[in-house]
């Protein structure tokens, strides 16, 4: 856990299963494929209300969510924004919500494909300096939420 002073807040690093991202956690199995994570209309750092704590790096870590659940689409770039973010902390419990907005293309000629919203909600009973693993968990979720809508796009989404 990476615990950094500022503004006030104390900010907590989102980092997949606790480890550190290496650039050989980016490769997919086609180099065809290209997901494209960003922020889009939420916080980086994510403020915690109801607590002094702030989770950053969101923008890595769905990167590395979306790498692990999604299979690659032969020369298909994924652009994935999180576009909404918000963290509570009230009774010893904290609660995430996270929407992103997934697009698919065509490399060739930048095609647009497909479009769909999606939402995690997560929370647990935990201290907020130890919340980053509700947010990875929540990622996570969209991650598999978006490799199953992928799959089930009709086949001519994939040529």
């Amino acid at each position: 856990m990476a615990v950094l002073a500022g503004c006030g807040r104390h900010v907590v690093a989102v980092i997949p299963d606790g480890l550190a991202v290496t650039g050989s956690a980016r490769a997919t199995a086609d180099p065809t494929f290209e997901v494209v994570a960003r922020i889009a209309g939420a916080k980086d750092p994510l403020p915690v209300a109801g607590a002094h704590f702030a989770y950053a790096d969101l923008e890595t870590a769905l990167d590395q969510a979306i790498l692990r659940a999604v299979p690659p689409r032969h020369d298909h770039v994924l652009t994935v924004e999180l576009v909404a973010a918000d963290a509570l902390y009230a009774n010893t419990r904290l609660s995430v919500s996270l929407v992103v907005r997934a697009t698919l293309r065509a490399r060739a000629g930048d095609t647009f494909v497909a479009q769909k919203q999606f939402l995690c909600r997560d929370g647990a009973i935990v201290p907020p300096e130890q919340g980053a693993r509700v947010i990875w968990s929540c990622m996570t979720r969209l991650g598999q939420d978006l490799g199953g809508w992928l799959g089930d796009l009709s086949p001519s989404a994939h040529k």
